[in-house]
C-alpha cells in the first residue's frame, strides 16, 4: 500500500471498490480510507467504521465468503485502518482517541503482510506528538521512521520519512549542520519516489532558504504546493502556500500573499481541522494587519487562538500569539502586546524553535522600544545576535539592526564602540538598509526608511533627511498600492473568522467543540437555495458591499477596498436597500442577519 497516490490512481481505487467483494472489498477500503485521511477525512472515517464491521462480522461467524480471510490478513487490515483513524483523529485534535488508534494499530502489526505498517506509524507517531507538544517524542519518532525506510524498496516513504526528519532538525539544529544535510538531499541523491518525495524534497529547500533568501524560498514552495495537493496532503498544501505567501510578504508583496493566504484558508476550513484552521487564520491575520486593517487582524487572531487552544501550547499557538502582540500593538496596547509576546517567546524556548525564537525576540526588542525599556530591549537583542551567529540566521541581522536603530533613537543609549555614523540610531538603520539590499529581491519598508530619515534630521543633516524622507514617501506609496492592488482577494480575507456552522465528522468530544468548530468563512458565492428571494437577487458587488457594511466601513473605504469611487458605491448603496426593504446602512445589516444573509458577529 502506498503511502500517498496521485488523483488518477486515487480514481483507480475507487473503481476497485466498486467492483470487490467479500475480504477484498475489506481490503479495498481499507486501501481507500488510507487514501483519503486528509483528502476528505469525513469519507475515510465513514470507509473505517464500514470496514472494522465486516471484519467484526467475519470473526464473529468465522466464515468470510468468497475467499478466506486468515487471522494474519485481518490483525494486518486492523492496523492499517487503526493507523487512518490515528492520524484523522490527530487533525481533528481528538489526541486521546489519536492515542488509543495508535496503540491499538501496534498492537495488530503483521509485518509480512504489511511491511510499512510500522515505519508508518512512527509519522503517525510523530504528528501526535507535534499536537501534544512533545518535541522529544516527536524528534524521536521521526528518527525511528527514517532509520526504518532508510534501506527500504519503498522510495517515496524513504523520501518522506527523510524529508520530514531533516526538517524538523532545520527547526532545532545549528543552522549550518542543517544546511549541510539539506544539501545531501539535493536531487541526485534524494531517494526517487516520484511527486511525493519530490514535494518533499522541494519544501524542504524551501524551509532551509526561508530565513536567507525570500525569493528563492517562495518559489520553491510555489512549485510544492501543487505536488502536494496532487498526492492528497492537504495539510502539506495549506502549510506550503502559508509559506509561500509569507516569503512574499516578506519581499514587500501583498498581492500574492492575500491570494495564497485565501486558498489556504479556504481549503482549511473546508477539512474543518481545528489547527489547520487555526494556522491559516493566523497568517491572514497578519496580512490583515499588514493591509492596515487592524481591528479585523484582531478579530481573526482571536478566531485563530479559539482553533489552537484545543491542542497543547506549541509552535502554532505561539505563532498566533505573536502576531496578535503585533496587531495590539498597531492598536496602541503597547504593554499588552509585550505580554503576548512574552507568552509565544516562552512556547519557543521550551520547544527549542530557534529560528522562531529569533524572529520573535527582535520583534519584542520592537515593543520594547517603544515603552523605553532599554535594559529589557537589549537583553532581548542580545540573545537574537546569539542565535543568529550560531544558526547562521543571516537575513534576520537586518531586522535586528533594524531593531537596534529604534532602541537607540528611543532610549537615548551610548553609541557601540565602532560607530562611524554620526548617530547611534543612523549606525544601526543604515546597518539595517545595507544588509536588507543584499538580499535579493528585498525593499526597504517605509518605516525603516523614515526611521533613517529622522535620525539624519536630529543630527542636523538635512540634505540626508529629505533624501532618505522622499525615499520614504515613495515606499509608503507603493504600501498604498499594495493594498488595494487585488481589492477582491482583500474582500475574500476579511471574511475569514466569521463564525457559521460546519458539519464535520461526530466524535465523543464533539459537543465541547461547537463553538471552536464554529469557526469558518461564510462564502460570499454559496448557493442559498434555502433562504429569501432576496439573497439571490443581490449581485456579487452588493454582496461585498454588505459584508463590509456589516463591518463598519465608509463609503470611502469601500470605495477603496473595491477600486471604484464613492458615487458608484452610493449607486449600490442604493439598489441594496431597495432589496433589502432597507432606509439605511444599519438597517440594510439588520435586515441582512435577520434574513441569515451574514452571521450575527460579522
Amino acid at each position: 500500500m502506498r503511502f500517498a497516490v496521485s488523483e488518477a490512481e486515487l480514481a483507480a481505487l475507487e473503481l476497485a471498490l466498486a467492483s470487490a467483494y467479500g475480504p477484498a472489498r475489506v481490503q479495498a477500503m481499507a486501501e481507500l480510507a488510507w487514501q483519503l485521511r486528509q483528502r476528505d477525512s469525513g469519507r475515510a472515517q465513514e470507509l473505517i467504521a464500514g470496514a472494522e464491521q465486516r471484519l467484526a462480522a467475519y470473526a464473529a461467524s468465522g466464515d468470510a465468503p468468497g475467499q478466506s480471510l486468515t487471522a494474519e490478513l485481518a490483525r494486518a487490515l486492523t492496523a492499517r485502518l487503526a493507523l487512518a483513524a490515528c492520524e484523522i483523529a490527530t487533525l481533528w485534535c481528538r489526541l486521546d482517541e489519536a492515542q488509543a488508534c495508535l496503540d491499538r494499530a501496534r498492537g495488530h502489526l503483521e509485518p509480512a503482510l504489511d511491511p510499512h505498517a510500522e515505519g508508518d506509524a512512527w509519522m503517525a507517531e510523530a504528528a501526535l506528538a507535534k499536537a501534544t507538544a512533545q518535541r522529544s517524542r516527536e524528534l524521536e519518532a521521526h528518527e525511528r521512521a527514517m532509520a526504518f525506510f532508510a534501506n527500504s524498496p519503498d522510495r517515496q516513504r524513504a523520501g518522506m520519512s527523510r524529508g520530514r526528519a531533516l526538517g524538523e532538525r532545520i527547526i532545532s539544529q545549528a543552522r549550518d549542520e542543517a544546511s549541510a544535510q539539506v544539501d545531501d538531499a539535493s536531487p541526485g541523491l534524494w531517494p526517487d519516489g516520484g511527486p511525493a518525495s519530490e514535494f518533499m524534497r522541494l519544501a524542504l529547500e524551501g524551509f532551509a532558504q526561508a530565513m536567507r533568501d525570500h525569493a528563492k524560498a517562495a518559489a520553491l514552495f510555489e512549485r510544492a504546493a501543487p505536488l502536494a495537493r496532487d498526492m492528497g496532503m492537504l495539510q502539506a498544501y495549506c502549510i506550503l502556500m502559508v509559506n509561500a505567501g509569507n516569503a512574499w510578504l516578506e519581499l514587500g508583496d501583498l498581492d500574492r500573499p492575500a491570494r495564497y493566504l485565501d486558498d489556504a484558508a479556504d481549503q482549511a476550513r473546508k477539512t474543518g481541522w481545528p489547527m489547520l484552521i487555526g494556522i491559516c487564520l493566523t497568517h491572514v491575520g497578519g496580512v490583515l494587519r499588514h493591509l492596515g486593517r487592524y481591528q479585523d487582524s484582531q478579530r481573526v487572531l482571536n478566531a485563530a487562538l479559539v482553533q489552537l487552544r484545543l491542542t497543547s501550547p506549541g509552535v502554532k499557538t505561539a505563532m498566533a500569539c505573536s502576531d496578535l502582540a503585533l496587531t495590539l500593538t498597531e492598536l496602541g496596547q503597547d504593554l499588552e502586546a509585550i505580554e503576548v509576546m512574552n507568552e509565544a517567546i516562552g512556547v519557543y524556548r521550551e520547544l527549542q524553535s530557534y529560528g522562531n525564537l529569533t524572529l520573535h525576540l527582535i520583534k519584542q526588542v520592537r515593543a520594547l522600544a517603544r515603552v523605553r525599556d532599554a535594559e529589557r530591549a537589549l537583553a532581548a537583542a542580545d540573545e537574537a545576535q546569539a542565535l543568529i551567529e550560531r544558526h547562521g540566521y543571516t537575513a534576520l541581522s537586518t531586522d535586528l539592526s533594524e531593531a537596534l536603530a529604534m532602541v537607540h533613537r528611543r532610549c537615548k543609549l551610548p553609541p557601540p564602540p565602532d560607530m562611524t555614523a554620526p548617530t547611534a540610531a543612523i549606525h544601526f538603520a543604515q546597518a539595517a538598509l545595507s544588509g536588507g539590499m543584499s538580499v535579493p529581491g528585498w525593499k526597504p519598508p517605509p518605516a525603516l526608511l523614515n526611521t533613517i530619515a529622522e535620525a539624519w534630521a536630529e543630527a542636523d543633516d538635512m540634505t540626508q533627511a529629505y533624501y532618505y524622507a522622499r525615499q520614504a514617501h515613495l515606499a509608503q506609496q507603493q504600501d498604498e498600492a499594495f493594498k488595494t492592488m487585488n481589492p477582491q482577494a482583500m474582500v475574500r480575507l476579511l471574511g475569514h473568522g466569521a463564525p457559521a456552522h460546519p458539519a464535520s465528522p461526530a466524535s465523543p468530544a464533539q459537543a465541547s467543540r461547537e463553538e471552536a468548530a464554529a469557526w469558518r468563512r461564510p462564502a460570499l458565492d454559496e448557493s442559498a437555495a434555502a433562504l429569501p428571494h432576496t439573497w439571490e437577487s443581490l449581485t456579487a458587488k452588493e454582496l461585498e458591499i454588505l459584508h463590509l457594511l456589516a463591518r463598519s466601513y465608509s463609503n470611502k473605504e469601500i470605495a477603496q477596498v473595491l477600486g471604484v469611487s464613492a458615487e458608484t458605491i452610493k449607486w449600490h448603496l442604493k439598489g441594496l436597500y431597495g432589496k433589502l426593504d432597507a432606509s439605511s446602512r444599519k438597517h440594510a445589516v439588520t435586515r441582512a442577519r435577520t434574513l441569515g444573509m451574514i452571521n450575527a458577529s460579522a
